[in-house]
C-alpha cells in the first residue's frame, strides 16, 4: 500500500524519486506554506521514502523562514497601528484571543500552534502585546518540538506499515 501511495505522488514530479536535493527542497517549500507548515510536510515527506533527518531539518527551517517573516511584519505593522490608534470596543474574536492569551501566555499560544497553526499563534501572541523577541523564541521552540516529535513518530508508523 504504501509503495502505491508513494509511487503516485513521486509522480507528479519528474525527477523527484532519485534526487535528495530536490526532494528536501520539496519539503522546504511546502513547509513554507500557512497552516500545512512542518506537520503536514513532515508525515508527507516520510510516507514518501524521503530520508527522514533531513525532511525534518528542512521543514523546521521552511517553517521558520515564514513565520519569522510573518512575525516581523505583524510586529511593523502593529507599531504602526497602535501609533496611530483610536480606542474602541474590541471585537469578540478579540476578546476571545485575549482570554486565550491571558490564560496561557506567549508558551502556551506558541505550543498550541500545532493546532491553530504558527502564523495564527504568533499573530494572537503579538496582537496581545507580547515583544517580538519573545513570541519569535516560543514559536521557534514549538515549531521544533512539533516537527521532531512529528518526524519520530511518523518515522516509526511508516517503519511498522512497510
Amino acid at each position: 500500500m504504501m509503495e502505491h501511495i508513494r509511487d503516485y505522488f513521486l509522480s507528479f514530479v519528474p525527477g523527484l524519486e532519485g534526487n535528495v536535493y530536490l526532494q528536501i527542497a520539496s519539503i522546504f517549500i511546502l513547509s513554507i506554506i500557512p497552516f500545512f507548515e512542518a506537520h503536514g510536510a513532515i508525515p508527507l515527506g516520510i510516507v514518501l521514502g524521503f530520508p527522514a533527518i533531513p525532511v525534518i531539518l528542512s521543514a523546521i527551517a521552511g517553517n521558520l523562514v515564514s513565520v519569522m517573516a510573518f512575525i516581523w511584519i505583524i510586529s511593523k505593522l502593529r507599531a504602526k497601528i497602535v501609533k496611530n490608534k483610536i480606542k474602541k470596543e474590541p471585537s469578540k474574536r478579540a476578546i476571545k484571543a485575549r482570554r486565550y492569551f491571558e490564560k496561557y501566555g506567549v508558551p502556551g499560544v506558541s505550543l498550541a500552534g500545532v493546532l491553530l497553526g504558527f502564523h495564527l499563534s504568533a499573530g494572537i501572541a503579538l496582537g496581545a502585546g507580547a515583544k517580538k523577541n519573545y513570541v519569535s523564541l516560543w514559536i521557534t521552540i514549538s515549531i521544533v518540538l512539533c516537527a521532531v516529535i512529528f518526524g519520530v513518530v511518523f518515522r516509526s508508523s511508516v517503519a511498522v506499515l512497510s
